[in-house]
């Protein structure tokens, strides 16, 4: 028998068993929907109205007891419903309140005769009311401490603007900074007068400040240290003995301290009151991470197969800091060995010493190559957020073009600029990164190359909802290389376009032209921009819908003519401790013709694409 005939066989025998079940399953059902409705509960919809405000909306049914408990855990019966709205009524006007309309009117309607139960909260929330007035004071009712004219928009509060209760909040903390970064360590609000006129409709604030006494920075002292010098410490703190108190040469330290990856704890404060000579003694106290740290990884993407790491790491390997990274990379298309150690504070503070070693066997469609690198150079941090760097790099090769084999010897000297202003290394929602680099590479053994490659890269980010459930992220990539023909620069130093870093979609470096054998030529240049929308559907998952366009060209700075591939897809995130784990699944936009471009490419890795 054939597999239909099986399945239409099948098909005929349920019929028949449903049919002569179907006269008992309904008395069964009569005579249990009692019970059942007792026992779990009524079922009911529910949605709440008269709210024009997008923002509003979304906090009243995160709030709303009707909504959270809609599916996990509805009323046994209908006066528990009506309850459950009557509660809701308190809870809600809250809400409405705290976005600035403080003469809503909210009423539940229940329409029981609907199936299911209609439950329908019907809000009005009146007029919005705005701050009219915001004033500092001190316990005793006289001015504070004068650092300047107080300007409340510097605390987040817009006189004229919406009475909303949450940045008035938020204002304790900000007015007590505002002295603490001008002398003041102990300075904070000890309360606040909120007047509400329902006449003017408008909202005044006294926020009453206790500046407490005006301090210079004194001795420092740093516990906790186990293995690292305490010098190393030192050299990062941000201030001056003497200098006035300021509250953000204290964050700027421990920020320092935090970024360097070497401790478990940091805490950097005011050691004690203000002394008769008017210094504040400080403390730093710090729990050390353990030095060494074994890390493993993996990815995979439908061009590329699978790639896997591990790496081991020392970041106190003399006790000064010193940071010694070796990473294994075993895969499909990429097996590799690299050795990096970074000597921090030579010849400056938070000036580095950086080389590395690195060994690399690459496989890919547009080539194979052997490659031996060998780099020393400087990094510079400017803040946390900036920094530069230069070095002399040697690298020789042999490389496979498929048509050809091409060994050479290149000699160059890479700078870079970067800044990374985001909230986040593998999750960002907010903020921006940009980064240009380019190496000049001379002549060498074996080679006659002189040319100049550089890149350029920015991404940016930006929190649409206040929950951060939604984020817009963009990024865009160009490539240029200057003073080499295309023929004459090695497969393994031209730019590519397609892959999971790049145009999805697309196969790894396919996006761009491809030769009479449908492998990739790559360019002396690249442009690629990618766009997505990082959703969250609960605190752990979340969908994200992605564009990418983008190709390479032969052209030295992009020309941007010919055809520009395009993909689309959507991506699941899973987030966890250390960061999302990604998977995408893409398709090509404009795929070429005769099956050249696959209609699926999958990717999977740690953290956002981008």
């Amino acid at each position: 028998m054939s597999g239909n005939a099986r399945a239409r066989a099948a098909f005929a025998i349920m019929i028949r068993v449903s049919t002569r079940l179907c006269l008992a399953s309904l008395l069964v059902g009569l005579s249990l929907s009692a019970t059942a409705a007792r026992a779990d509960g009524i079922a009911y919809d529910v949605k709440i109205t008269g709210i024009d405000d997008g923002a509003l909306q979304t906090d009243l049914e995160a709030n709303s007891q009707l909504v959270k408990l809609q599916s996990d855990k509805p009323p046994a019966t209908v006066g528990a419903l009506t309850r459950r709205a009557r509660d809701d009524t308190d809870r809600l006007t809250s809400v409405v309140e705290a976005a600035g309309y403080y003469e809503p009117k909210i009423e539940p309607v229940i329409d029981e005769k609907a199936t299911p139960i209609q439950v329908e909260v019907k809000i009005t929330p009146g007029p919005r009311y705005t701050l009219a007035k915001v004033a500092l004071t001190n316990q005793a009712g006289t001015a504070p401490p004068d650092i300047g004219i107080f300007d409340p928009a510097a605390v987040g509060l817009i006189v004229g603007g919406p009475a909303v209760s949450g940045p008035v909040v938020d204002a304790d903390a900000r007015i007590a900074r505002l002295y603490q970064v001008k002398g003041y360590p102990f300075a904070r609000t000890v309360d606040k007068h909120v007047i509400i006129d329902a006449a003017t409709k408008t909202m005044e604030v006294t926020f009453v400040l206790d500046a407490g006494a005006k301090a210079r920075f004194g001795s420092t002292v740093v516990n906790g240290l186990a293995r690292l010098d305490e010098s190393w410490v030192r050299r990062r703190v941000k201030w001056a003995p003497g200098a006035p108190f300021d509250q953000a040469q204290v964050e700027a330290t421990r920020q320092a301290m935090v970024s360097s990856a070497l401790f478990g704890t940091v805490s950097v404060a005011p050691n004690g009151p203000v002394g008769p000579d008017g210094t504040v003694p400080m403390q730093v106290y710090v729990i050390e991470r353990a030095s060494r740290s074994l890390s493993v990884g993996g990815s995979y993407d439908t061009t590329q197969g699978i790639s896997a790491n591990v790496g081991w790491e020392h970041r106190n390997l003399f006790g000064g800091g010193e940071d010694l990274k070796v990473t294994a990379t075993g895969g499909t298309s990429d097996n590799s060995l690299a050795t990096i150690f970074r000597l921090p504070d030579l010849w400056s503070d938070n000036q580095d010493f950086v080389s590395s070693l690195i060994l690399d066997d690459q496989n890919v469609k547009a080539y194979s190559s052997i490659e031996q690198k060998g780099q020393v150079g400087f990094e510079r941090h400017f803040d946390p957020t900036l920094s530069a760097g230069a070095s002399i790099l040697a690298e020789h090769a042999r490389v496979n073009e498929k048509v050809d084999f091409r060994t050479y010897v290149l000699v160059g000297t890479p700078v870079f600029l970067k800044k990374d202003g985001t909230d986040d290394l593998l999750n960002p929602s907010r903020g921006y990164r940009a980064a240009i680099e380019a190496t000049p590479y001379s002549r060498a053994l074996g080679s006659n190359l002189t040319f100049l490659q550089s890149k350029l890269t920015g991404s940016w980010y930006d929190q649409l909802s206040p929950d951060g459930h939604y984020i817009l992220a963009l990024q865009g990539t160009l490539g240029a290389t200057v003073g080499t023909a295309l023929s004459a620069l090695p497969k393994d130093h031209r730019f590519y376009a397609g892959g999971g870093g790049s145009v999805r979609g697309f196969g790894f470096q396919e996006a761009g032209p491809l030769d009479k054998f449908n492998d990739p030529i790559g360019g002396r240049s690249l442009a690629v921009v990618s766009a997505e929308l990082r959703t969250k559907i609960t605190d752990t998952i979340g969908l994200v819908p992605f564009l990418d366009a983008g190709s390479n060209y032969a052209s030295e700075v992009p020309d941007f003519k010919g055809r520009i591939a395009l993909g689309a897809g959507i991506g699941l995130r899973y987030y966890t401790a250390i960061g999302p784990v990604r998977l995408d699944i893409a398709t090509p936009l404009n795929p070429r013709g005769g099956g050249v471009d696959s209609p699926i490419q999958i990717y999977v890795s740690l953290g956002q694409a981008f």
